[in-house]
């Protein structure tokens, strides 16, 4: 299949994950092409109901320069938003090799290959709010950067080189700076769908679910809404932004929505197990995205959050079987 060069193209490096997704959809109702990179031709594609001449999949080893330089060279894109990498802080203390290649080196080799190719295209870095040092302060995208993880680490690295090329080379690079996110496309082993599906296995089978830490609080956002707004800040100039929507909760609270949401008492079926418990954590991560909205007249206007996004995503998984991404 091919696509057409009349339309602006967008590359979406690791498309596959909720990113990648709802950021496909997005674009393709705003009639651009996308060509999104895998590892993995057969996993990808399953994962896309609306396949259809405006999106091609590729496969792509970003490790391997001249494999990058090919895919720019043939679609020239005018946006490339960057999602690769291992997105789990608590598995990158298991795996810190694949993590650093995937998060920062596969970046690092984008960012050279747009600046030694002089291409004219926008680069979006998704970046994380693990990069920054623990506090029980507002952050802002000036606050002390102290990661805790490798992931973290890793997401620093891509940050400052991202950074770098905008400032040294004058590419048009973005950093997005990503609060905790969630949506029917996020896999099942992280925090909210787990405590969704223990809320649904509860109620119609009486099971009990193991949890590691949930004395923590996050901002969690709506992956739909994240894609919304890096959306609209790769229209004003190169910068780096936070993205989060400044609703603050605990995880107890979380149970409580989704257990609730049945009628039943979350402490009556969770189990505590040492071996989820990452070997450091944030108790909390409280963000101050307002101002960076505000400096660049952008509304933030966030709409699902708590309970609402709690039962959205119940509902979701209820159904599950009659639904395709």
């Amino acid at each position: 299949m091919t696509i057409s060069l009349k339309k602006k193209n967008s590359i979406i490096v690791g498309g596959s994950g909720q990113f990648g997704i709802s950021l496909t959809n997005q674009l393709i109702k705003k009639k651009y092409n996308v060509v999104i990179t895998t590892r993995n031709l057969k996993k990808t594609k399953k994962k896309f109901n609306k396949y259809n001449k405006n999106i091609k999949i590729v496969k792509l080893d970003i490790l391997k320069k001249k494999d990058i330089e090919n895919l720019v060279k043939k679609y020239k894109p005018f946006f490339i938003f960057y999602f690769a990498g291992l997105s789990s802080p608590n598995l990158s203390f298991k795996k810190p090799r694949e993590t650093h290649l995937s998060n920062f080196v596969g970046c690092l080799n984008f960012l050279k290959i747009i600046k030694s190719g002089n291409l004219n295209c926008k680069f979006i870095n998704a970046n994380s709010c693990e990069i920054f040092a623990k506090s029980n302060k507002k952050i802002n995208i000036n606050s002390k950067k102290r990661p805790i993880s490798p992931y973290g680490k890793s997401k620093l690295q891509s940050f400052n080189a991202t950074k770098k090329f905008r400032q040294k080379h004058s590419l048009k690079t973005y950093n997005a700076v990503i609060f905790n996110t969630e949506s029917v496309y996020r896999e099942k082993n992280y925090l909210i769908p787990k405590i969704c599906l223990s809320a649904i296995q509860a109620y119609k089978f009486k099971k009990k679910t193991s949890f590691g830490n949930i004395n923590v609080e996050r901002e969690w956002n709506w992956c739909d809404e994240q894609v919304k707004y890096i959306l609209k800040f790769i229209k004003k100039k190169p910068q780096d932004f936070l993205l989060s929507n400044q609703k603050i909760f605990t995880a107890h609270q979380m149970l409580s929505f989704a257990f609730g949401y049945f009628k039943l008492n979350y402490k009556d079926y969770i189990l505590h197990n040492e071996k989820y418990i990452r070997p450091d954590d944030f108790k909390t991560k409280k963000s101050n995205s307002l101002s960076v909205f505000k400096k660049n007249n952008i509304s933030h206007d966030y709409k699902i959050y708590g309970k609402k996004m709690i039962y959205k995503l119940i509902k979701f998984y209820l159904n599950e079987r009659k639904h395709k991404f």
